[in-house]
């Protein structure tokens, strides 16, 4: 009987997380070498990894591309981070073209996700694909300095698909890795 329980549980597992999003690729691009037509970074100037440093007086903006796989209709959040606490949320959804601070419901998710420091949800649909590319973008300014991250998240999921770390810094270079 114990080993019955114990299979059903298995499947009932298998069966929810073949439901979830899963993230395909992400990466970081200088708006500049944003092409909107291919929705895709100009060759050779995508940022990967986690050693990436921004100079904002140099970039201006960053976009952030993600891929992400689904085998329905999913809800997929960049959740823009940077520092310990944040006194205000904001929420930008892309169907509705509206920004907003975050309500209830959406803070209470942040802390079920024990998210700190989140300045910014986007919230998008990816539909049925294999390779769905999705993105947001952030202005840096010389005021935001210090660690960034942001994290991808299927909305039904409390673990992160991916994240992404970059440092925004002064420097004479704009970009390096």
């Amino acid at each position: 009987m114990l080993r019955m329980i114990a299979v059903f549980a298995v499947i009932v597992v298998f069966a929810a997380s073949g439901f979830a999003a899963d993230l395909v690729s992400m990466k970081l691009c200088p708006t500049k070498d944003y092409d909107s037509t291919s929705r895709e970074c100009a060759a050779g100037k995508g940022l990967e990894g986690n050693s990436i440093r921004i100079d904002p007086s140099k970039i201006g903006s960053i976009q952030f591309l993600t891929a992400v796989k689904t085998s329905k209709d999913e809800e997929i959040y960049h959740v823009w981070i940077f520092g310990k606490s944040s006194s205000k949320v904001l929420v930008y959804d892309v169907t509705t073209k509206t920004l907003r601070e975050a309500d209830a419901s959406e803070l209470t998710w942040l802390k079920e996700r024990n998210i700190e420091g989140a300045r910014v949800i986007v919230k998008m649909t990816a539909p049925a694909s294999e390779r769905f590319r999705l993105r947001s973008s952030k202005t840096l300014t010389p005021a935001m300095v210090g660690l960034w991250k942001v994290q991808v998240y299927d909305v039904t999921q409390t673990k992160a698909l991916g994240e992404m770390e970059f440092t925004v810094a002064l420097s004479d270079k704009g970009i390096t890795e």
